[in-house]
């Protein structure tokens, strides 16, 4: 917290180290020179020997965390980089949108069709009822399925089953704009 602190009080910090370091620098400075070398070879010496942009970069990590610092240079960056290209920034926003709008459409889809519970209170106690046969009941049906009048006699035993479902597989004819074909339905 003391470092997202520091951040908007950075401008005083930082008058605070250039004071600190060019203290440090004078008296380094000032000494050298006591001791008989020129004040220009001084200045160069100390500044090699302190190396002042690798200190200040460390102080600076320590007052704030660096990946926030570069995060905030990297958005400023970027935002003058867009508004420099309004083409390039429209389209790249156009393609975000529709990235991120298909990845959320796929999403939903596979959420509701694989992910999703089936709607029904308890799933656990969903049960099977399978019919093995060649015949069904009045002639209708194929191997694996039930006559729709069995299929209401089991709705009917409600000690046994709070609902049913049954289903039937079946061949239509569709006809789009042209002759009917036969297809399969349920």
């Amino acid at each position: 917290m003391i470092q997202l602190w520091n951040w908007f009080r950075r401008g005083f910090l930082e008058r605070g180290l250039d004071r600190e370091l060019q203290y440090h620098f004078d008296r380094r400075v000032g000494d050298l020179t006591a001791s008989g070398i020129p004040e220009p070879e001084a200045r160069r010496r100390v500044a090699a020997e302190l190396g002042l942009a690798q200190v200040r970069e460390e102080v600076r990590d320590v007052w704030l965390t660096r990946w926030f610092r570069d995060f905030l240079y990297d958005l400023r960056f970027s935002a003058r980089s867009f508004l420099r290209s309004p083409s390039f920034t429209a389209v790249t926003l156009l393609s975000l949108a529709l990235g991120i709008g298909a990845t959320t459409a796929i999403y939903s889809l596979v959420d509701q069709v694989i992910l999703h519970a089936l709607p029904i209170k308890d799933p656990a106690r969903l049960v099977l009822v399978d019919w093995k046969g060649d015949q069904t009941a009045g002639g209708f049906g194929s191997w694996n399925l039930m006559s729709y009048p069995i299929c209401r006699d089991l709705r009917e035993q409600s000690q046994f089953f709070d609902g049913v479902l049954c289903r039937a597989e079946i061949d239509v004819n569709l006809a789009a704009g042209g002759d009917p074909k036969p297809v399969a339905a349920e």
